[in-house]
C-alpha cells in the first residue's frame, strides 16, 4: 500500500485546493444541507464538552457559522466531514438546515491525519484519544513512530510516550481521559511489574493526590524493595502459580491461594465497593 506521501506541517498543506462550486470559482464555499453530511468516521476525538457545544450552538444561532466546514464528496450529494466536528455538532443543536462547506478530495490517510492535526492544534484531544490516533496511523498506514512525529510536527519521544499509555489497564486509561490524574502520573505506573501493582498504585494516586515526582519515587522505592525480596513463588507448585497469575489478569486484582491438603482457599482482594462491583460483574458475567 503506497500511501506514504508528505503530509506537510499544517492543515492547509494536507488538503488540495477546493473543488469549484456550482456558482463558479469566485466563491470558495457552497451551502449544503446538514443532513447530507456524515460525521468523520476516523475522528480521533470521542469526548465533547456538552456545555461548550451549547455555548457554540447559541453563538451559531445568533451569528451563523463564520468558518466553513471542510468536507469530502461521497457519492451523489453526500459528504463526509473532514474538519470542523464541533461546528458540525453545534450547528445540528442550533437546528440549522444548511451549513457552508469547502469541498476537498482526500484519501483515508489524509482524512485521519487532518482530523488528528486539527484537534492537536486546538488541544482538543485528551491524552488517550491522542495516543489512539497515533496508534491508528501506525497500524492503518504502516507508519513508524518517527513517521508520525514528522508528519505532525512532534518529537519521536513525545509520540512514543503517548502510545505507551495504551499499555496501561483500561481503568487507568479511563482515569486519564476523565482527567482524574495526569498522563505523567499514569506513565510512571508502566515501570511496575504487574497489573496488581499498577492498580494498587492507582488507588494511592487517587487517595493521596501526589505529584508526578512523588509517584515516580513511590515506584522506585517499590522496585528497590522488590529486588531485595526472595524470588520464590511461595509454596505453590508451578501449575498453581500459573493458575493464580491467570486469575489476577482476568480479575484485575490481587489473588492469593493457600493450599491445605488436597484443598485450600482463594482470597480475592478489592480496593473499594466499585472495585468489588467490577470484580463481581467479571465473575458473574
Amino acid at each position: 500500500m503506497q500511501l506514504k506521501r508528505g503530509l506537510g506541517r499544517g492543515i492547509e498543506s494536507l488538503i488540495p485546493p477546493p473543488i469549484a462550486t456550482a456558482e463558479g470559482t469566485d466563491k470558495i464555499y457552497r451551502m449544503v444541507a446538514i443532513d447530507k453530511i456524515s460525521p468523520n468516521r476516523l475522528q480521533p476525538r470521542t469526548i465533547f464538552d456538552e456545555e461548550k457545544l451549547r455555548e457554540l450552538s447559541a453563538s451559531i444561532r445568533e451569528q451563523g457559522i463564520i468558518q466553513p466546514l471542510i468536507v469530502s464528496k461521497k457519492g451523489d450529494e453526500r459528504y463526509e466531514l473532514i474538519a470542523g466536528e464541533r461546528r458540525f455538532r453545534a450547528s445540528k443543536l442550533a437546528d440549522l438546515e444548511e451549513v457552508p462547506v469547502i469541498i476537498r478530495e482526500v484519501d483515508d490517510e489524509k482524512l485521519l491525519a487532518l482530523s488528528l492535526l486539527e484537534n492537536i492544534q486546538r488541544e482538543d484531544l485528551n491524552p488517550i484519544e491522542e495516543a489512539r490516533a497515533y496508534q491508528e496511523l501506525i497500524e492503518q498506514f504502516d507508519y513508524t513512530q518517527e513517521d508520525v512525529a514528522k508528519k505532525l510536527g512532534k518529537s519521536r519521544v513525545a509520540v512514543a510516550n503517548s502510545v505507551r499509555l495504551l499499555k496501561l489497564p483500561r481503568i487507568v486509561q479511563e482515569d486519564i481521559a476523565s482527567e482524574r490524574y495526569t498522563a505523567g502520573h499514569a506513565r510512571a505506573l508502566l515501570a511496575l511489574p504487574g497489573l496488581h501493582e499498577q492498580l494498587k498504585m492507582r488507588e494511592k494516586i487517587i487517595r493521596e493526590t501526589p505529584t508526578v515526582r512523588d509517584v515516580e519515587n513511590y515506584v522506585q522505592q517499590f522496585m528497590n524493595g522488590r529486588k531485595k525480596k526472595s524470588s520464590k513463588k511461595d509454596d505453590l507448585s508451578t501449575q498453581l502459580y500459573d493458575v493464580v497469575e491467570k486469575m489476577k489478569m482476568a480479575l484485575g486484582t490481587k489473588v492469593s491461594l493457600k493450599s491445605k491438603g488436597t484443598g485450600g482457599r482463594i482470597v480475592i482482594e478489592y480496593f473499594n465497593t466499585s472495585d468489588l462491583d467490577r470484580i463481581y460483574r467479571k465473575m458473574i458475567g
